[in-house]
């Protein structure tokens, strides 16, 4: 059983990318296999990564990343997406994302605690996944 969380983290802010990348890569077992900077490059690099997680901004240019969460939701069900959203974000935002089926929304700009919340969520998520439990 791989243990290893393999994430793809789209926004169209490289100062973002970079942040949670960085973020990321000081938590362990966490591996950053993909980036996009819009939903519809994300739709592309999720189909082909097929990551355990997506982290995407909501608010992108081009797709959006609600329109790319209902896309991805469709063509890759088997990933798990956290949506972000800048502090100040529209609640509604998030409640949509919820109701789409995104598994958490997070607060942007990053911070160390809530990744290593979310990481957890989604490593626990993903041993019940593979100990036959389906798509948590």
């Amino acid at each position: 059983m791989d243990d290893k969380l393999t994430v793809v983290v789209v926004d169209d802010s490289a100062t973002a990318r970079a942040q949670f990348t960085e973020l990321a890569g000081q938590c362990q077992g966490v591996e950053i296999v993909g980036t996009a900077s819009d939903g519809a490059e994300a739709v592309l690099v999720v189909a082909k990564a097929k990551p355990d997680l997506v982290v995407m901004d909501v608010v992108m240019p081009n797709l959006d990343g609600l329109a790319a969460l209902r896309i991805l939701r469709t063509r890759v069900p088997s990933s798990r997406i956290a949506m972000a959203s800048s502090l100040g974000g529209s609640p509604g935002r998030a409640e949509e994302a919820f109701r789409l089926g995104a598994v958490q929304v997070i607060s942007k700009p990053f911070d160390m605690n809530q990744l290593d919340t979310l990481f957890a969520n989604e490593r626990e998520a993903k041993a019940q996944r593979q100990a036959g439990g389906g798509r948590s």
